[in-house]
């Protein structure tokens, strides 16, 4: 009797064996699936730092110097972009600036101090990565917005972004990041009043990224499990 059940017992395992195999299968290719979907899943990640902008404004003379304005302003900067997109990785960036400099004809002007600027781009960034550095430039559109003490100045126009990014660790990422702009100084009430022939703009940025999602597989401090030879590719 022991031996009939010790023989049935085996001829069941037998049988079960393929079918377990099998459904264990079918979960690993689902499980895989499921993460390789994760993966391609568009998300945004979110920087963040410090800025700076210097704004050039000229009126054309004939026969004398043209009249030049210009703008130092220091601020900060948000930048969401959207990751997982091919060949390119759009962006938004919002920057609040304030107003601390101006000049006209290399003369400083006396500034109200309850003045602001508010600098908006959108556009599109090619990276191209080494090691922990990653290189990226781009265009898009470029609005910048400033109050003063006689009107407001509302400029649009075309911006070029050029930046480089350090992976600190695996969630971190330090940000360097410029950007030139050649616009059209004469939107708003400006047109009516003090027309602009050529208007252009430089910002300079630092910040930094933190994004669980968006993982820096080679950093410059890597976690000890993780740990490897930073230079090794």
């Amino acid at each position: 009797m022991r031996q009939v059940a010790i023989t049935l017992i085996t001829v069941l395992l037998l049988a079960a064996g393929p079918a377990f195999a099998q459904e264990t299968k079918a979960v690993e290719a689902a499980e895989s699936s499921e993460t390789t979907a994760q993966n391609k899943k568009i998300f945004p990640t979110f920087s963040y730092g410090a800025s700076t902008s210097w704004v050039t404004r000229i009126i054309k003379q004939t026969g004398r110097s043209s009249f030049v304005f210009r703008e130092f302003l220091p601020g900060l900067y948000f930048t969401t972009e959207l990751q997982n997109i091919p060949v390119v990785t759009p962006e938004a960036r919002l920057s609040v600036f304030y107003p601390l400099i101006s000049k006209f004809n290399d003369v400083r002007q006396a500034l109200a101090p309850l003045n602001i600027g508010i600098d908006l781009f959108l556009g599109a960034r090619f990276e191209l990565k080494w090691n922990i550095v990653k290189f990226n430039a781009g265009l898009g559109l470029h609005t910048f917005f400033m109050t003063s003490s006689r009107w407001n100045y509302v400029n649009m126009g075309i911006g070029g972004v050029i930046g480089v990014e350090l992976a600190l660790s695996p969630g971190w990422s330090l940000l360097v990041n410029g950007l030139a702009s050649f616009d059209n100084g004469n939107l708003g009430t400006n047109r009516n009043m003090e027309p602009f022939d050529i208007a252009y703009q430089y910002q300079s940025s630092i910040g930094v990224r933190y994004s669980k999602k968006k993982l820096n597989d080679v950093a410059a401090f890597m976690p000890k499990d993780n740990s490897r030879v930073i230079f090794d590719r």
